[in-house]
């Protein structure tokens, strides 16, 4: 594929961004055994407290076997635990355990990281520019055509603060 100077600077850079994230991944495998998917879905759980697993997959917006596997897999790590329901025996209930907990405090381990001393080095305009176009990339969907728009961030997730909008499992908020 030949890619236009631009397009070849471009993926370079985003690359280059990608590897600055790597140690502070790491990290998080090491400390919590979980990646920045999991923990921005065990931050979500911890602000739903406990809840039916498929409410759970709703707001993550995950099909139903993707959110059995994640949660088999939040389990394993001993983050979450799936519960019975005390009023209905047909739903299953999921909550965050102690080690859960903790984890969604690893916002500090993320804050204190080298990437975030360097995106909070950026000025203002600078860290909004580059929220929404993150936000923009989030949302992109390569199947569509190359001159179409992508939505706007409000579009994405009416009722989020732009700098949330548009925030996928990957992504830690």
């Amino acid at each position: 594929m030949n890619l236009a100077p631009t397009q070849r600077r471009t993926l370079r850079a985003f690359l280059r961004v990608v590897a600055l994230v790597e140690p502070l991944q790491g990290q998080l495998a090491a400390e919590y055994g979980i990646s920045f998917g999991d923990l921005h879905a065990v931050r979500v759980l911890s602000r739903l407290g406990e809840v039916p697993v498929s409410r759970y997959g709703a707001e993550l917006g995950l099909a139903r076997s993707t959110i059995t596997n994640l949660v088999d897999r939040l389990e394993r790590a001993g983050l979450v635990a799936r519960v019975a329901s005390p009023t209905d025996r047909r739903v299953t209930l999921a909550r965050l355990t102690p080690t859960g907990t903790r984890a969604v405090d690893a916002v500090a381990t993320v804050a204190d990281s080298d990437v975030a001393r360097r995106v909070l080095a950026l000025t203002e305009t600078d860290q909004t520019a580059l929220a929404e176009l993150l936000e923009r990339l989030l949302a992109v969907d390569p199947e569509l055509p190359a001159d179409r728009e992508p939505p706007a961030a409000s579009d994405i997730a009416p009722g989020i603060a732009p700098a949330e909008a548009g925030t996928a499992p990957g992504v830690a908020r």
